[in-house]
């Protein structure tokens, strides 16, 4: 598997976490803003993967 792919898998499961965590208690429980944050970082590292990947892998300039 990618990187990518991996990252999407967790971002995928770390979002159902979130979401589960939510309806049993609230969106503004501790461990929801905990789990938020650490989603936020998974996408962030994906964004980060996805912009890499585009940089390097593509035989475009980037200015035009």
């Amino acid at each position: 598997m990618t990187t990518q792919q991996l990252l999407t898998l967790a971002i995928e499961a770390k979002r159902s976490e979130l979401y589960h965590q939510a309806d049993q208690s609230s969106f503004t429980s501790p461990r929801v803003l905990q789990l938020s944050h650490e989603l936020d970082v998974l996408l962030l590292e994906y964004s980060r993967t996805v912009q890499n990947y585009t940089i390097h892998g593509s035989n475009e300039p980037l200015l035009s």
